[in-house]
C-alpha cells in the first residue's frame, strides 16, 4: 500500500500539485489502504472534491474524516487539517483517476465466472430464485429471494432484494461511461469500484443498463419500475415506486424523486433531480432539476402551463 508521502510525490511528477510534504511531517509515512467518497472516507483513506461540490459546500474540507483529499486548487477557503493532508490540484478527478490507476489498479476488478460454470464462486443466491438459461453472474452479487433473472442477463457488484424480476439481456453492474482529459489530450477513466443496489419489489424490462456507482452505489428503490431499453448511469438514485419508460436516458448521480414519471425517450443531465410525483414528458430533455409535482415537456424542458380557460 502507498504512503501519503508517495502518492504526494507521484502526483507532483505528473504535475497535478504543486505540494511536497517534508520528511518531519508526521502524516507522511501513513499508508493509505483504500479509497471513498469524501463524505464517508475514514482513516487511511483517499477522495476527491469537484470544484462543484465544494464551491456549493466548503465546509467539506473541514468535516474531512479520511486521510488524503484532492481537492480544487481555487479553493475559496484555506484549511490547515488536523489529521488529512489536503492536496490541491488544478485538476483533482485526474489526479484521482491517475492515483487510483497507478497506486490501486485492480480496485474494483470484478471476477467472472470460468466457462464450465455462469455463477462466480462468491455470489449468493436464495434458494428460490430463478435464474433464466445464460445468466452470467460475475463477483459481488447477492440475489434475494423469490427473485427471477432472466435468460442472457450479465450481473456482477449487485445487490438484489426479494421478489425483483429482471427481464432478458440486461447489464446490471459493470462500469460506467467516464473519462477526464490530460493536457496532452489523453482521456483517462475513472476507475469504478462501486455497486447496484436493487430494492425489493422492482422489475426491470429486457435489453436496460443500470451502471454500477463509480465509488458509492447506484440505488433502484422499491418497486420501482423499469421498462425496456433503459439506461441508468452511475451514482444514479432511484427512490420508492418510480417509474422509468422505454428508451429513457438517465445521466450520473441523477435522482428520481419518490413516485415521479419518466416518459419514452426523455433524457436527463447529470447530477439532476426529479421531484417527488413529477413527470417528465415524451421526449423530453432536461437540463437542470424539477420541482415535486411538476410536468415538463420539450428541448430543453420546461414546466407545462395548461390553457387556463379550459
Amino acid at each position: 500500500m502507498p504512503t501519503i508521502a508517495e502518492v504526494v510525490d507521484f502526483l507532483a511528477g505528473c504535475g497535478l500539485t504543486e505540494l511536497r510534504l517534508p520528511p518531519s511531517d508526521r502524516r507522511s509515512a501513513l499508508q493509505l489502504t483504500g479509497v471513498n467518497t469524501d463524505q464517508a472516507a475514514g482513516q487511511g483513506q483517499l477522495a476527491w472534491l469537484s470544484p462543484r461540490v465544494q464551491k456549493a459546500d466548503p465546509g467539506r474540507l473541514e468535516t474531512f474524516r479520511g486521510s488524503l483529499l484532492i481537492h480544487p486548487a481555487k479553493a475559496d477557503v484555506e484549511v490547515n487539517h488536523p489529521t488529512a493532508v489536503l492536496v490541491a490540484s488544478s485538476s483533482p478527478k485526474l489526479a484521482f483517476i491517475r492515483t487510483v490507476t497507478y497506486f490501486f489498479p485492480t480496485l474494483g476488478e470484478t471476477i467472472w465466472p470460468d466457462a464450465s460454470n455462469g455463477i462466480a464462486p462468491d455470489a449468493q443466491i436464495a434458494p428460490d430464485a430463478r435464474l433464466a438459461p445464460r445468466v452470467i453472474v460475475g463477483s459481488g452479487v447477492t440475489i434475494g429471494p423469490g427473485s427471477f433473472i432472466g435468460p442472457g442477463t450479465c450481473l456482477a457488484n449487485t445487490e438484489i432484494g426479494r421478489n425483483v424480476v429482471i427481464g432478458a439481456n440486461c447489464t446490471i453492474g459493470l462500469s460506467g461511461f467516464g473519462y477526464e482529459r490530460d493536457n496532452d489530450g489523453r482521456y483517462w477513466r475513472f476507475p469504478h469500484m462501486g455497486r447496484v443496489v436493487i430494492e425489493s419489489d422492482v422489475e426491470i424490462g429486457s435489453n436496460t443498463c443500470i451502471d454500477r456507482g463509480a465509488i458509492g452505489e447506484t440505488r433502484i428503490g422499491r418497486a420501482s419500475k423499469i421498462d425496456n431499453l433503459v439506461h441508468i448511469a452511475h451514482n444514479c438514485v432511484l427512490e420508492p415506486n418510480s417509474l422509468i419508460i422505454a428508451n429513457a436516458m438517465l445521466g450520473g448521480s441523477v435522482t428520481i424523486r419518490e413516485g415521479a414519471w419518466i416518459a419514452p425517450s426523455a433524457s436527463i443531465m447529470n447530477q439532476a433531480e426529479i421531484g417527488a410525483r413529477s413527470i417528465v414528458g415524451l421526449g423530453a430533455v432536461v437540463l437542470k432539476s424539477v420541482d415535486a409535482g411538476t410536468t415538463v415537456v420539450g428541448n430543453p424542458a420546461k414546466p407545462l402551463i395548461r390553457d387556463q380557460k379550459k
